[in-house]
């Protein structure tokens, strides 16, 4: 992100964290979308201030503008088809979800030489992303509709690249949940079977020993949540709370790892032959 920008970015992204702990569905993404318009109102005052011919409008239109605009148009479209899930039998989502991954994998067939090109950091599209350069696209009628001076055409366009790219992200969690026809682990009949306590101080250890990662990276505790859903059939309300609580335990801090610990330890020793 761009200064002075970054602090306006990472703010959003708490809010929308914050969110998307306590809500959940349609919800989760209808108060995801009015957290983005407000700070969407903070970045237009900003970016008025900030645009001067040459660079800094290159750097405003290519790496601000659609990175905020890239989040409201994955929010709307993810409202959408919260929406639609709540309104078709649970059998026909696995359907739906390969239909939309084949909708994503056509827009960037359709895109693929702006996409690499504004993926890639490569300069030589810079001047695309330029007021003028909008205003000469006679051919472009996109170039009429949009505010001249708020917006250019490509900035535009790398917004919906972001957000078709974060919106298939997206879709192969669903299909990941989906294994087996199954929503979850619940439905084969698995279960975590202790305390919401336990399972937060087991993925707060595993998030921060980094072994379960995310397209290659370690996982915030926010995907452990996920995870967890995926794999356990099970997350931690306000997760972020408890591991508060974790932190300020007045006697053991990690119970449940080492009760983990002693109990394997013990069954290895009477595989051994070793008993007390």
């Amino acid at each position: 992100m761009v200064k002075p920008f970054d602090n306006l970015y990472a703010d959003l992204e708490n809010a929308l964290k914050l969110a998307d702990r306590n809500h959940r569905g349609p919800e989760k993404y209808l108060r995801g979308l009015e957290l983005i318009r407000e700070r969407i109102g903070k970045l237009r005052a900003q970016g008025a201030k900030f645009i001067r011919e040459g660079e800094r409008e290159v750097q405003f239109f290519r790496h601000v503008w659609p990175a905020f605009y890239g989040r409201l148009l994955l929010y709307i479209r993810l409202h959408e088809m919260e929406l639609s899930r709540l309104t078709m039998p649970a059998d026909d989502w696995l359907a739906v979800v390969g239909k939309e991954e084949a909708r994503v994998a056509e827009f960037f067939r359709a895109n693929s030489d702006f996409w690499r090109y504004y993926h890639s950091g490569a300069s030589g599209i810079d001047e695309q992303f330029t007021r003028a350069y909008s205003r000469g696209r006679i051919f472009e009628p996109l170039s009429l509709i949009v505010d001249q001076d708020g917006v250019t055409v490509a900035s535009y366009r790398a917004a919906w690249c972001l957000a078709m790219s974060d919106y298939g992200a997206w879709l192969r969690e669903q299909r990941a949940g989906l294994t087996g026809g199954a929503g979850s682990t619940a439905d084969l009949g698995y279960s975590f079977g202790s305390t919401d306590a336990d399972l937060a101080e087991l993925l707060f250890g595993l998030q921060a020993a980094g072994a379960i990662r995310y397209q290659g990276e370690p996982a915030d505790i926010s995907r452990m949540q996920k995870w967890a859903k995926l794999a356990l059939g099970r997350e931690v309300a306000n997760i972020y709370d408890r591991g508060r609580l974790l932190r300020n335990r007045k006697k053991e801090k990690l119970a449940f790892i080492k009760k983990i610990a002693g109990a394997l330890e013990k069954k290895w020793d009477q595989a051994e032959g070793k008993f007390d």
